[in-house]
Parts: C-alpha cells; sequence; structure tokens
C-alpha cells in the first residue's frame, strides 16, 4: 500500500491552478475569461467505474491514435513538410469535414493572385506588402471583403475559430488562424516567415537568413512590425520564461508545426479524452520541449483526472479505496510535477 500523508487534510488545492491552465495556449489575451471557461468543464467526463479508461496506468494504456496522427505529420522530414497542408491535417481532427484538397487547392489560388500582385522579381519586402494587401486591404483580389479580427468571438472560445478553413470561408480569425494563414502565404513565396509566442498569443517573424536577425509582424493587426518590447506590454512575461526560451523565440519549422497542432489538445481536453491529451502532449513536446502550452495542458489533463476519478468520487481521499490509492498518488504527483516545472521555467498560472 502506498502511504499518503496528506490523506488527512483532505484533497490539496494544486487542481485549482491547473483547471485555470487547461487551455492556456490558444486565446488571445483571453485570461480571466477563458480561466473561468476551463474551470467551468469540471465533471464532463464523469467516471461510470472505479477507474476510467484514461486512468489505466500507462504500461498498460493503448496508443492514442490521435497522437500517432500528430506524430505522423511532424516525423515528415523538413523539405517535405508544407504548413498548409500540416494545418489542415490538425484542423481535421476537430473538424473531419474539412476536404484538405479542396483548401490546398483554394490557398494555392491565393498564393498565385498575391504573385501576380507582388509582381515579377519581387523583393522580400514587396512580396509581404502584396501579402498584407490581399489579406488586409479591400479590393477586387479579395472581393472587398478583407480579413479581420473576429470581434464576435474575440476570445477564440468556440474552437472552430481556430481553424484555417473557418478564417478563409468567414474572412474573420483571431491570432491563431491569422498569423498561420500569414506565414503560409510568406513561405509559399519562398520568404522565411516563422512563428512566435508570447502568452496566449501567437505572432510571426520575418527571419534574415544572412544575419540571422528577425522582425516581428502582428498579423491580427494588419502584419504590422512590432518590437520585443510591444510585445512584452501587450502580454506580460517574466525575464525568467524569457531567459528559458518559453516566449519570443524564432520558432523552427517543425516547432511551428508542432504548434499549430497545439489546439488538437486544446480540442481533446475540453472534449474529456484526457488520455489523447497526454500522449499527444508527449509527442509535441518532443518537438518542440518549450511549448509551454502542450506541458500545461499535459499537467492539467492529469489534474482532470483526478477530479473525475476521486475528488468527484470520494469526499476525501480517505474514503479512496486502498487499492486505488498508488492510481490516485499517480496522477497527484504527475499534475503537482509538471505544472512545478512550467512555473520552474518562468510561467505563471495567469498566462
Amino acid at each position: 500500500m502506498v502511504a499518503l500523508t496528506h490523506l488527512q487534510s483532505g484533497y490539496l488545492g494544486k487542481i485549482l491552478v491547473i483547471r485555470k491552465a487547461g487551455a492556456v495556449m490558444m486565446g488571445c489575451q483571453a485570461k480571466t475569461t477563458i480561466l473561468a471557461a476551463i474551470v467551468a468543464i469540471a465533471g464532463i467526463c464523469a467516471a461510470i467505474s472505479n477507474l476510467s479508461a484514461d486512468t489505466i496506468p500507462a504500461q498498460h494504456q493503448v496508443r492514442s491514435e490521435v497522437a500517432q496522427a500528430i506524430r505522423a505529420v511532424l516525423a515528415t522530414p523538413d523539405g517535405q513538410l508544407d504548413f498548409a497542408r500540416a494545418k489542415l491535417t490538425f484542423d481535421k481532427m476537430i473538424d473531419p469535414t474539412i476536404d484538405i484538397d479542396a483548401w490546398m487547392q483554394k490557398i494555392a489560388q491565393m498564393e498565385q493572385a498575391v504573385r501576380t500582385m507582388a509582381g515579377p522579381s519581387a523583393s522580400r519586402w514587396e512580396k509581404l506588402g502584396a501579402i498584407q494587401k490581399y489579406i488586409y486591404e479591400s479590393g477586387q483580389w479579395n472581393d472587398h471583403r478583407p480579413y479581420v479580427y473576429d470581434l464576435t468571438d474575440p476570445l477564440g472560445k468556440n474552437i472552430t475559430n481556430k481553424l484555417l478553413t473557418t478564417y478563409l470561408s468567414t474572412r474573420r480569425g483571431n491570432c491563431v488562424s491569422m498569423p498561420f494563414l500569414f506565414l503560409i502565404l510568406a513561405n509559399r513565396l519562398g520568404e522565411h516567415v516563422t512563428a512566435s509566442t508570447a502568452p496566449l498569443h501567437i505572432f510571426v517573424r520575418v527571419v534574415d537568413d544572412m544575419t540571422g536577425k528577425s522582425i516581428n509582424l502582428e498579423p491580427t493587426n494588419g502584419a504590422g512590425p512590432q518590437r520585443d518590447v510591444w510585445i512584452r506590454q501587450q502580454f506580460p512575461m517574466t525575464d525568467q520564461a524569457i531567459a528559458n526560451g518559453l516566449y519570443l523565440q524564432t520558432l523552427t519549422k517543425k516547432e511551428t508545426i508542432a504548434l499549430m497542432a497545439s489546439v488538437v489538445l486544446e480540442y481533446y481536453y475540453n472534449d474529456g479524452r484526457y488520455l489523447d491529451v497526454i500522449q499527444s502532449a508527449d509527442v509535441i513536446l518532443e518537438y518542440y520541449p518549450k511549448l509551454v502550452a502542450a506541458l500545461v495542458t499535459k499537467g492539467s489533463a492529469y489534474g482532470r483526472l483526478v477530479e473525475v476519478n476521486f475528488e468527484q468520487k470520494y469526499p476525501t481521499p480517505n474514503d479512496i479505496p486502498i487499492n486505488l490509492r498508488a492510481e490516485y498518488q499517480r496522477l497527484h504527483e504527475q499534475n503537482y510535477a509538471i505544472i512545478d516545472q512550467a512555473e520552474a521555467l518562468g510561467w505563471r498560472p495567469e498566462e
């Protein structure tokens, strides 16, 4: 029997922190609202037996098909990776009706329109300027329907609004869909544009491969240039988090695609599929170890398992059957250890 020294004192409160962090990645400055929404998710996966499928010890778990699908994309050699196809593949895990080939054709048409606008032998900034014009300015190139920030769901509560297909269909996006469309088009025009992150935010960076220097662009605001200091003012973060590489980094191609995959974690977390979340987060972290959103969401999933399988069923830890206490201890320790790891890197719960 595993000795639980804290049994007499009731359930510990750390999981309250974890609930706040469940969807840490994919908001747009949606701090308190998103956190409250995550707290409200409690109970969506109530257990029908002493242990749900997601609490089976790791050595007996079936491999998650979701995690395997994410790995299949990330394991693709760099030279064969395509940002658009990767994003659409992840989006299809959320909306199975998505026709990837049809949307790839649509993106190819957009690319050709931007090439025509930029003109032959266009410079880097002429190409990027053409993308800006195509997306944000009203004209015949976009049927006088420019792409704008979605003020009907500014916090991105509806996860379908984070899909690229939703952005392309409605012309309304957020800090998930908007930067990804911009970097997809830029890379198709041969420019090195990648993603970067701040707490609850994604933006893009234009990289000069000759000098290694980069410039931030803010796709949620016309893709205008922004300095790091401005981003830090808008999205407060600790110096420790920056020093440890959590934010304001110029991501590699694989890291950018791993970042794209993080919306899948949010979807399955909200759906109560915590085994898929934990295993998928492990895959994403393998390719992007500093993606703190994936780390915290994984820790939150362990916290939810404690809640669903123990807190909702037993008034106090002393009421947990002896044969289940080792599993309670394992989940509880994983929950604490992962969140402690994130905090040690400089992440804070309010992020």
